[in-house]
């Protein structure tokens, strides 16, 4: 491929698109919706506990404030909303909208309708038809819905928006030899995160190819020039040998990468060591405030869980006494916090002689066996139950270990809890990742589970290890519903 014809390639796939305005414009129209109704649903629930305290469609006349709590969304820095850090994501979106919801309600208390400071249609409108403390009320509550609701539909408008080709920014990918392999890779699969490869510089390369449908030019003047012509503003440099300089001064963003993964926080802070400059972080998990925090989190998500899934129990283990003998649960032995063992509690999902027909598959099959030892489960596992796939497809076989959660073996997010023989192939890592409490879901279960190998398992525990906060556990969470209800991984 020549530049010219790159050219042609360009215009024809991104349509001379480089800008990020029209993703932060759908994102904002996302979160504008996403507003609406979680202030909507806080006073639908209001009115359904008092209807005489607030009538329900009057929180349409708040949508007044709508515009302003986006404008400070956006000065919060949360447009065009590409490749955010998701726990500082959720972190800023729960703070902004707090203090907004909270400003409202002071606005009530002290400008109420007796006093002349609000006049107008507006204020005629904001007291109509519902009493002030109710209002009060609902905003508040509108606060933890809030900090589920808008992050939830972020992600989901994400994975909506990337299907498409107005959503995203063409960037430039800078490497040498495979340095950018997994980058591409991952931007290729995931869309959703906003960076589309429209080009890869390779300083190693001699001639031009293509590369999963990406055109792979030699690092030359002709094609930053070239690029340059197209106002493309992204460069990702991923261990690039050739001369920085010229992507320095050429690009209006540039993200540098280094295939050495050693440390994986994402809240670095600078420090200065009388002109020498470092970086510092903190492991979250060690401090005693937010262990607390964190427990107190699983209880009281625990007690609210209980009101389902206890009748949705019943319902499950009758079925399950009904289509297979054998006991209804069962506790596998898995490794805890600190090495010691706990039993992880499940519904049953195979036959009760699972054992015995393991050791025929593995002395009968050698392809079979090969898998086992690799990854310590059957893809199509032939010891699974008829209705056993259905609750491993659903994750409903998980239910029983909120029992773990509530009396302290497990949290709700956390690195997933291993066996004994999965130690082997954590290595060295296996002490530091013991170091926390195993959870129920984690970075590991929303990063494709089954379809992971251990390598990446291993540094997605690390990373949340290291970058844990509440808000994290909220971003978790809320990936865990998408990959449940998309059931990913899950067999």
């Amino acid at each position: 491929m020549t530049t010219n014809e790159f050219i042609d390639y360009f215009k024809k796939t991104y349509r001379n698109r480089t800008s990020s305005f029209f993703s932060g414009l759908m994102i904002m129209i996302s979160d504008a919706v996403a507003l609406f109704c979680c202030v909507g649903l806080a006073f639908f629930i209001m009115n359904f506990i008092n209807p005489s305290a607030i009538n329900f469609r009057s929180f349409i006349y708040y949508s007044v404030f709508f515009p302003i709590i986006l404008v400070i969304f956006y000065a919060g820095g949360l447009y065009p909303g590409i490749l955010l850090s998701p726990s500082e994501e959720v972190r800023k979106m729960t703070i902004i909208s707090f203090f907004c919801y909270f400003g409202i309600c002071l606005a009530l208390v002290f400008f109420g309708e007796d006093n002349e400071t609000i006049t107008g249609a507006i204020a005629e409108n904001l007291i109509k038809d519902s009493d002030t403390w109710g209002v009060i009320c609902a905003f508040l509550l509108a606060i933890p819905i809030s900090a589920i609701g808008l992050p939830a539909a972020r992600e989901f408008s994400r994975h909506i928006f990337g299907k498409f080709h107005f959503y995203g920014v063409p960037a430039v990918i800078y490497c040498t030899n495979d340095s950018a392999k997994e980058v591409v890779n991952r931007l290729i699969k995931r869309p959703d995160l906003g960076y589309k490869p429209a080009v890869i510089i390779d300083s190693a390369a001699k001639e031009c190819y293509m590369n999963n449908g990406i055109p792979v030019f030699p690092d030359s003047a002709e094609i930053l020039e070239t690029i340059k012509t197209l106002k493309i503003k992204v460069a990702v440099i991923c261990d690039f040998n050739g001369k920085r300089k010229p992507i320095m001064s050429s690009y209006r963003y540039t993200i540098n990468i280094s295939n050495h993964q050693d440390t994986y926080t994402s809240s670095m802070h600078l420090r200065d060591f009388g002109g020498i400059l470092g970086f510092s972080a903190t492991h979250n998990l060690t401090k005693r405030w937010n262990l607390f925090l964190k427990r107190l989190i699983d209880i009281d998500l625990c007690i609210i869980a209980a009101i389902i899934v206890i009748p949705l129990s019943i319902v499950i283990a009758i079925i399950i006494k009904a289509t297979s003998p054998g006991p209804v649960f069962y506790g596998h032995k898995r490794v805890g916090k600190n090495g010691k063992y706990i039993k992880c509690w499940k519904f049953r999902s195979m036959y009760k002689n699972s054992q015995e027909m393991l050791e025929k598959i593995l002395a009968e099959d050698p392809v079979r066996r090969e898998e086992w030892e690799r990854d310590r489960k059957f893809v199509d596992d032939p010891r699974v139950t008829k209705f056993g796939k259905f609750l491993r497809k659903s994750s409903l076989d998980e239910l029983p270990q909120l029992w773990n959660i509530f009396i302290g073996e497990m949290s709700f997010v956390g690195p997933r809890p291993v066996t004994e023989e999965e130690l082997e192939k954590y290595g060295e890592n296996a002490d530091y990742i013991l170091t926390v409490t195993p959870g129920l879901s984690g970075m590991w279960q929303i990063s494709g589970r089954s379809d992971t190998g251990y390598e990446e398992r291993i540094n997605l525990d690390t990373y949340y290890i290291q970058n844990w906060s509440v808000w994290l556990d909220i971003w978790i969470l809320i990936k865990t519903v998408w990959v449940v209800i998309n059931g990913k991984g899950a067999y």
